[in-house]
């Protein structure tokens, strides 16, 4: 494994765990990093060329021209564009529905997505909501709030306070976590707090999530646009992206599989890695064996 930066328009830090055969390219999260690939990016390996990179402004990147969306996918393609293939593009979360966004836009970059808990439009009346995380991340949004109480949390707290109380959000049991892992995303904080853009990339981005999910019919649109064969699994204990909401998205194309996990939350890649690769991995040989049939 190594890692450098890369980029035609925007360079990005990147990561490649090795292996030989058809490309997959790792997207992380909002407020995360490529080190949320580390568990099951050496393991996917056995089988594929693996490749993850921190989007612009997170991770080791630095920003891009601004926090849009649009930013991130042309982020996104331009490091896709580097190989000489298309990819199987992963995505958790925010990179889930950015994955999407470049199925969509740029089909011929894309072989096929599996979408890990994908940001998806809130549907309401949802009883599986969970409200308090719902409004954090509806104030987060909020223009000049979300900016002010990230820069108040970044310095109120240690890089491993930041850690934990993210890892106590993003899934089910922390305490699977291995250790190596969170020392990996401890010195990620700890270099971040000398990057001026570290308080801005997650309010100024969730803000971007918040306006495009705001339209539900734009998100059909695009999601309806999509070529690629889709694997989509969801953790039923997440309390960031609710199930109901990426079920009523998959209800939309009915072409797509969906597994749902008891017992994980919003990143099963860090909590839950080898139920979730029991899930990828069979789905990516099959995948790969009608691609060669066809």
């Amino acid at each position: 494994m190594f890692e450098h930066f890369a980029g035609e328009t925007s360079p990005v830090h990147w990561k490649d765990y090795g292996g030989e055969g058809s490309l997959v390219v790792m997207v992380h999260g909002l407020g995360g990093s490529l080190a949320n690939w580390d568990i099951v990016g050496p393991r996917l390996a056995d089988n594929h060329r693996v490749v993850a990179l921190d989007l612009p402004g997170f991770g080791l990147s630095p920003p891009g021209a601004d926090y849009e969306l649009a930013t991130h996918v042309d982020a996104i393609v331009d490091f896709i564009s580097g190989f000489s293939e298309p990819a199987i593009v992963v995505g958790n979360s925010m990179g889930g529905l950015l994955a999407q966004m470049v199925a969509a836009d740029r089909p011929e970059l894309v072989d096929a997505l599996v979408l890990i808990a994908p940001a998806t439009p809130p549907r309401l009346p949802d009883p599986n909501i969970n409200w308090p995380m719902a409004t954090r991340l509806a104030i987060n949004a909020v223009p000049g709030l979300g900016v002010a109480l990230s820069k108040r949390i970044i310095n109120t707290r240690t890089s491993e306070e930041l850690v934990k109380e993210s890892l106590d959000r993003i899934t089910h049991r922390s305490s699977r976590v291995p250790l190596e892992m969170i020392d990996s995303f401890v010195r990620i904080a700890e270099i971040r707090r000398n990057y001026p853009w570290a308080p801005l990339a997650v309010p100024k981005t969730g803000q971007s999530i918040s306006r495009y999910l705001s339209r539900p019919s734009k998100f059909v649109e695009m999601i309806r646009r999509i070529k690629a064969p889709t694997l989509v699994v969801q953790g039923m204990e997440d309390p960031i992206v609710s199930p109901t909401w990426v079920s009523w998205a998959c209800s939309l194309r009915t072409d797509w599989e969906l597994v749902q996990l008891e017992g994980t939350g919003h990143t099963p890649q860090i909590d839950a890695p080898v139920r979730l690769l029991g899930v990828v991995e069979p789905w990516l040989a099959a995948h790969q064996k009608h691609a060669l049939s066809a």
